[in-house]
């Protein structure tokens, strides 16, 4: 969604998109009719004539405080009466026979505007949409919506239940459920927040120092790689992303490792770093997931967890990814019985006899994990010391799976700084033996 294409318009008391707070989501409720006798036209003339027939009134009430009643015309205005110490009023800016949108004006809960549209399919059925372009009114409104839910869970109720009123309306009958897509795009502002700044600073001279005291990896120094097969198969629900709802197999690289390279008889942390290429990107460049070893609830799967096997193991992300106007987190899961010691040598043995799997899985911040695809790991296994494999998620994000959070910030430049450090490092170690093979001269 292009921030600067978000529809506006501009009138007295208009609250726009630009003037909200937080994120600009581009919401859309869409439902398809069979068997109804109205065209397109007529469907939007009996919702817009009388809006309370299709709303929940439990959660909202539309009361006309200026325009005619019983119609609806460019320039009437709502006051949007909701539970709680608020109303939300709304001014028709755009009325055409097959859609009508309203703005939002000062006192919102939202800043920004809706559409409600009707057309008919080649098959002769309606589909009805309610698309909003809208970001928080205020502080408040955003901790409503974003932080504690309760504004969300309101407006996905609220609308889900009119688009099925609607299809009552219509005569016909709905075919299938209410579709709901979200998109967000963060509206660019002054420069990173300054404790983003204050944590990224702190982040990248640790990790500089670690590479320079302790090599080109701080983190992660040795370890195996292996050839990848991702077979992604989708969840019973739709996200949004193609890695997590489309059917593909897909060919890349895996490399595990132990992360602060203990000896082997001691826990570790062990991750699991996978690359691949994606096809539908338009440069096709490449995709990267860092995993490591964590918890699975809705606790243990924000914190690292050492181990003292590859497998059985589950491996989470860890920070989290926005998918719509939900977090997310990916992870995997070791499937090996028996179990398979955290050491080099034992892995590349074990994926010498049969291939490694894990099951891919997804969940929400506090819900169950999803299986969207499996894992295999092929050998042979391969060492990267002379040409290291190196990975920066930020530069090579998952197509649609945005990272988000004060972490994934720090993460991409925190990772650039180390990366160039260690080249620096191992660009002055080369250059050093050919000045050592300089001819010296006799002291004769």
């Amino acid at each position: 969604m292009d921030v600067d294409r978000i529809p506006r318009h501009e009138g007295d008391r208009v609250q726009d998109a630009r003037q909200g707070v937080g994120p600009v989501f581009q919401r859309r409720y869409v439902v398809r009719i069979s068997g109804s006798p109205l065209t397109p036209a007529e469907l939007i003339k009996r919702v817009g004539d009388d809006l309370n027939a299709a709303t929940p009134v439990e959660v909202a009430v539309f009361d006309k405080i200026s325009g005619a009643a019983g119609s609806l015309e460019i320039g009437d205005e709502y006051d949007v009466h909701m539970p709680g110490p608020w109303n939300c009023p709304l001014r028709v800016v755009e009325h055409a026979p097959e859609s009508f949108r309203f703005a939002t004006l000062h006192g919102h809960l939202e800043a920004g505007e809706i559409e409600f549209r009707a057309v008919r399919t080649g098959e002769g059925d309606l589909v009805f949409t309610i698309e909003s372009w809208a970001r928080s009114g205020d502080r408040l409104a955003e901790l409503l919506y974003a932080r504690v839910g309760i504004a969300k869970e309101m407006q996905l109720h609220m609308w889900a239940h009119f688009c099925g009123r609607v299809a009552e309306l219509s005569g016909g009958r709905m075919v299938g459920d209410v579709a709901v897509e979200t998109e967000r795009t963060d509206v660019p502002g002054n420069g990173r927040h300054p404790l983003t700044r204050v944590v990224t600073a702190a982040f990248t001279r640790t990790f500089v120092l670690a590479t320079r005291l302790r090599g080109d990896r701080p983190l992660h120094p040795e370890g195996l790689v292996f050839d990848a097969t991702l077979s992604l198969n989708g969840t019973g629900q739709y996200w949004g992303v193609p890695f997590l709802d489309d059917a593909a197999e897909v060919r890349g690289h895996a490399r595990l490792s132990r992360a602060v390279g203990l000896p082997t008889a001691l826990p570790d942390i062990l991750g699991l770093a996978l690359r691949w290429p994606q096809a539908d990107v338009p440069d096709g460049s490449t995709a990267e997931l860092l995993l490591a070893t964590t918890g699975r609830s809705v606790l243990g799967r924000r914190l690292l967890r050492p181990m003292t096997r590859w497998s059985p193991a589950f491996y989470g992300s860890l920070l989290a990814y926005r998918v719509g106007d939900r977090k997310v987190l990916l992870g995997a899961v070791g499937q090996w019985e028996p179990a398979v010691p955290a050491r080099l040598e034992a892995l590349a043995h074990a994926v010498d006899e049969r291939p490694l799997r894990f099951d891919l899985v997804v969940a929400t911040e506090f819900g169950p994990w999803e299986r969207f695809g499996e894992l295999r790991l092929t050998g042979p296994a391969r060492g990267d010391d002379q040409q290291p494999m190196r990975f920066n998620p930020a530069l090579h994000p998952i197509r649609e799976l945005a990272p988000t959070g004060l972490l994934q910030q720090v993460r991409g430049p925190t990772y650039a700084a180390v990366q160039a450090t260690a080249r620096r490092a191992r660009q002055a170690r080369e250059r050093r033996p050919a000045r050592d093979r300089r001819p010296v001269k006799s002291s004769r």
